[in-house]
């Protein structure tokens, strides 16, 4: 029994197609990776910047010891919220690094647009004690 020449082109049609829509998937899942590490990277970026704000603002005047441990106790907060972002910051370089070697592998080498699209933040540095 001989498959027609049209079903084998159909097969292979349909073969072809889902192939691509399963390389779509994947660089779906690799660029939504970077994007969710990087929006949780803006999140914990902007409870630093507002800490820091409260803290400059915070009883300037009052050096009362309830004051200074109030102070030392915010202080304390924006270090561990740093390490946090500094730890997520790893995370979106790795997905990052994830998502380019996974277009370099469906044969994409060309990355000038990725890099703009998702731009990872740089290291904080802790804040020093007051």
């Amino acid at each position: 029994m001989q498959i027609s020449q049209k079903r084998k082109n159909d097969q292979q049609d349909n073969l072809l197609e889902e192939l691509l829509r399963e390389k779509a998937a994947v660089l779906s899942r690799a660029g939504m990776a970077v994007d969710d590490v990087i929006r949780q990277l803006s999140r914990v970026d902007r409870e630093i910047e507002a800490k820091i704000s409260f803290l400059k603002n915070f009883s300037e005047n009052c050096h009362s010891p309830e004051t200074l441990k109030k102070k030392r106790s915010i202080h304390e907060e924006i270090n561990l919220s740093i390490e946090r972002f500094n730890a997520l910051r790893q995370k979106a370089q790795l997905q990052y690094y994830y998502l380019i070697v996974t277009r370099e592998a469906l044969g994409l080498r060309r990355h000038e647009m990725i890099q703009e699209i998702y731009r990872i933040p740089g290291k904080k540095d802790r804040i020093k004690a007051i």
